[in-house]
């Protein structure tokens, strides 16, 4: 039982994760029309708060993914699938903490009336990262179903 318990913490909050990074790469076409004051108002009116949160569900979901992994041991291909989903995670907070990051405190730095130089740049940069996050989440969440799977069919 805690095992399964585990598995349902790890792929419930990895999906939530998946989906919010998701929703960053689909806003894309609607944020690139925007001018650069629009742009730093949007950013900092919609992401306001998001950091404590969405940090929250990301951790919880490497956390119990890598628990799973430890849970899994012994059992070669589900502890390699569950494995390979807690170094996707990995790589998507190492991806938020060295490149997104830096990219948040600089616009969040910002106002409509003070807009960096470089507004396009960071604009592009910050959803090219998080189109990498979203592949290594989805990726996660991929090797979390097929373990599962894998179970359920022997």
């Amino acid at each position: 039982m805690v095992v399964i318990s585990a598995r349902f913490i790890s792929l419930l909050l990895t999906a939530l994760t998946a989906g919010v990074v998701l929703g960053h790469v689909i806003s894309r076409a609607g944020k690139m029309t925007l001018s650069g004051p629009l742009f730093v108002t949007v950013q900092n009116t919609l992401y306001r708060g998001w950091g404590k949160k969405v940090g929250a569900i990301e951790i919880g979901a490497f956390l119990s993914t890598l628990g799973a992994s430890f849970l899994t041991q012994g059992r070669n291909t589900t502890f390699d699938l569950c494995a390979a989903a807690s170094l996707c995670l990995l790589g998507m907070l190492f991806v938020w903490a060295v490149f997104i990051n830096p990219i948040n405190a600089r616009v969040r730095a910002a106002s409509s009336d003070a807009v960096p130089a470089d507004w396009a740049s960071l604009r592009e940069r910050w959803h090219r990262f998080h189109a990498i996050r979203a592949i290594l989440a989805v990726a996660a969440l991929i090797a979390q179903i097929s373990a599962v799977l894998l179970v359920c069919s022997r």
